[in-house]
């Protein structure tokens, strides 16, 4: 069974679940190509990563990622709800880096369940 999320909630509700701290690499693919990023946080209804490459608001992607102490790679669908450049002090030879929010849109219920563990077991973040 998968579930379908037809559109992002309100900011405040968006902030309902628990968000976990993390550094893991995730999978960006709003292409046949993925591109890498870094986590930062981490909940059952989104996750919030560092990236190499700008996405667009409300660009649908696939999100691939393995979490820590797991061999197991879980595959979600979600939009971008923020894409906001980094301002940095250091200029970064890889180029700039972007600050994204993705929104889970599809996520089977053994992904949900493995991300619940993981936010009840890590740091929570603010």
């Amino acid at each position: 069974m998968v579930l379908r999320v037809t559109s992002p909630t309100p900011q405040s509700e968006r902030r309902r679940s628990i968000r976990a701290l993390g550094t893991f690499p995730v999978r960006l693919s709003p292409r046949p190509t993925d591109a890498p990023a870094v986590l930062r946080d981490i909940s059952e209804i989104g996750l919030a990563c560092t990236s190499f490459e700008e996405l667009p608001e409300m660009t649908q992607v696939s999100l691939n990622f393995s979490l820590p102490g797991a061999t197991e790679v879980h595959h979600v669908q979600g939009a971008v709800v923020r894409c906001e450049k980094l301002q940095s002090q250091v200029v970064s030879r890889s180029g700039p880096k972007w600050d994204l929010a993705v929104y889970f849109t599809e996520i089977q219920p053994v992904t949900r369940a493995a991300i619940r563990n993981y936010v009840g077991k890590s740091k929570k973040a603010r």
